[in-house]
């Protein structure tokens, strides 16, 4: 009888060992928490992965989606949501602010965003100057001055709209002869009294409309300006003998 018990003894002993060891870490077995947390982690990677996959696919379709600037439309630009904070450079600069300093995205259209990490998006510099391949602009919100040479030399650009809180636009020569349409704010008070010699010289065959708000110019374009009746801009038209219409 004692062997008996002996004998059962030892069966549960072994059987008690074997279950702890599959469940205990000691048994070098892989529990079900730890498991669910390297299937996780492992999916995240995947997530990872198939997010980078996506933005590169992303980056040749958007480069396939215009076959060239002919294709591009105002509406396009309207339309565009604010362009990835991914696709610029940039330096940080007081109160939370932040000058873009480099476009490194392959979009023909822009849209400046108005923040970037947190930070409000104040300038942009001349991040366009001499590029060859942008050809429509949309400028963030929080943006109040735009650079001599912005848009200098960008010989496919077709559309510029600045962002309703811009107040000088000191660019000198902007766009090229592709240029269709320039889209001043209302509320823009300079219009090419910056460091530049030249003022403001839109190289489009585009007639473009001075807001009432402008007090200050140096400008020339190649058609009419349109402005209001007894504004500062039709004074400038008149004093310069240049070709205006009222709107």
């Amino acid at each position: 009888m004692k062997k008996r018990l002996l004998v059962l003894g030892l069966a549960f002993t072994m059987f008690a060992a074997t279950a702890c060891g599959t469940s205990s870490d000691n048994g070098n077995k892989t529990s079900k928490a730890d498991k669910t947390v390297t299937e996780a982690t492992n999916d995240n990677k995947k997530t990872e992965t198939q997010n980078n996959d996506d933005k590169d696919t992303k980056k040749e379709e958007t480069k396939e989606s215009y076959k060239s600037a002919d294709d591009i439309t105002m509406d396009d630009l309207n339309n565009h949501e604010e362009t990835s904070a991914d696709d610029f450079e940039y330096r940080d600069k007081a109160d939370n602010e932040a000058v873009i300093i480099e476009y490194t995205g392959d979009d023909p259209i822009v849209v400046i965003p108005d923040e970037i990490d947190g930070k409000k998006v104040v300038d942009f510099g001349k991040i366009f100057t001499n590029d060859k391949d942008i050809v429509a602009v949309k400028v963030g919100d929080n943006v109040e001055e735009i650079a001599d040479g912005a848009f200098t030399n960008c010989d496919n650009l077709k559309y510029v709209i600045l962002g309703k809180n811009v107040k000088k636009f000191n660019d000198n020569n902007v766009g090229g002869k592709k240029l269709e349409a320039l889209e001043l704010n209302d509320g823009l008070e300079e219009l090419g009294t910056g460091s530049s010699t030249t003022g403001v010289i839109v190289m489009g065959d585009i007639d473009v409309k001075i807001p009432e708000s402008v007090k200050k110019m140096d400008f020339a374009c190649k058609k009419a300006m349109i402005v209001k009746a007894g504004s500062y801009a039709e004074s400038y038209a008149k004093e310069n003998n240049m070709d205006y219409r009222v709107e």
